[in-house]
């Protein structure tokens, strides 16, 4: 175990594998920092073998809600009002103006969600959606890319306090003309980040029923398999729930304050070294990582455990008020009437 956990640390280096991941969030133009609030994916061997910003293909995985331990809790949670603006900030390699977000191969769809935290099953409510626009360009590797990964969200107005997750996903196209069930090697590839937030005021408006993560998606659906290459391909259909309606449209940009590579860097991910050899099972809804060192090769199980909703407590019960004139006949404290 000991050698492990040292080779693990030793592959825990600040360069990280393609595609993209959230580096930081805003509220209303104002960044919380590098990795605040975010529940980032740890790394599960040295590059390029990083879960930290690599996509979820398998529909049915757990990993499809959160991410890889998207099951752990960061220990910052970023406090946000109804109608205000946070911003997801995407990055590729580092947390700089000159950082290219994700490859422009990786034509797609955003999307967002929230969800009360701990999320359940048909929890989580579809917000925002974003794809091809009808100039033919799309928001992954066209409108993401030109804002500089950042993807700016509306808190719904009136949103009753509480803990939620807000949940963003990219989708990339460019293997999606098979489905993953069909090729394992190809399919959709889905981005996934989640922050933490807390919604204060006084809102009253609860959230509808939403879907559940895994479970939203199918491979028959249409918008999981889409051949971008096509000349004459259809407009694409973004997967999943139409946008809840009481959800704001997608938001102007908010004035930023020029802080982009303050303090950035590279995000710490947590250590293999907090967690390896708990939960490991056989159970379903869990992830393989697999570490190879030279002729070698270590596979480790980990179960995700997310944690049960608080059951809701109904309202007590109005008295009802007894009748002028009525006897009351009530238990006393031995057990006899009274």
């Amino acid at each position: 175990m000991h050698l492990l956990v040292a080779f693990i640390a030793l592959g825990l280096s600040k360069y990280v594998s393609a595609h993209t991941y959230v580096w930081s969030v805003w509220v209303n133009g104002v960044d919380q920092g590098s990795g605040v609030a975010i529940r980032e994916p740890a790394y599960n061997g040295p590059p390029p073998k990083g879960y930290a910003n690599s996509p979820v293909r398998d529909l049915n995985s757990i990993d499809l809600r959160c991410n890889v331990l998207g099951d752990v809790p960061d220990p910052h949670t970023v406090q946000v009002k109804p109608d205000d603006i946070l911003t997801f900030e995407w990055h590729h390699n580092n947390r700089t103006a000159a950082d290219d977000i994700i490859d422009l191969s990786h034509k797609g769809a955003g999307n967002i969600y929230i969800s009360p935290n701990p999320p359940s099953d048909n929890s989580f409510v579809k917000i925002q959606e974003e794809g091809e626009f009808a100039d033919g360009t799309w928001y992954v590797a066209g409108k993401l890319n030109q804002r500089a990964g950042k993807q700016d969200v509306r808190i719904p107005h009136d949103l009753a306090p509480g803990q939620y997750l807000l949940r963003s996903e990219l989708l990339a196209l460019h293997e999606a003309d098979v489905s993953h069930a069909a090729n394992p090697n190809r399919g959709i590839q889905i981005y996934i980040s989640c922050v933490q937030i807390e919604v204060t005021g006084t809102g009253s408006t609860q959230l509808p029923e939403g879907v559940s993560f895994p479970g939203a998606y199918s491979y028959s659906d249409p918008g999981i398999v889409h051949n971008i290459y096509l000349p004459n391909a259809s407009f694409y259909q973004i997967p999943g729930p139409a946008v809840w309606s009481g959800a704001a449209p997608s938001p102007d940009p908010p004035v930023y304050e020029a802080t982009l590579g303050m303090g950035g860097g590279y995000t710490t991910a947590p250590q293999w070294s907090t967690w390896i050899g708990n939960g490991f099972s056989t159970a379903t809804l869990q992830t393989s990582l697999t570490i190879v060192t030279g002729a070698s090769t270590l596979v480790q199980t980990y179960v995700a455990h997310w944690p049960t909703p608080a059951p809701t407590v109904p309202p007590s019960p109005v008295p009802t008020p007894t009748p002028s004139g009525a006897t009351v006949v009530k238990y006393g404290q031995c057990g006899g009437l009274t």
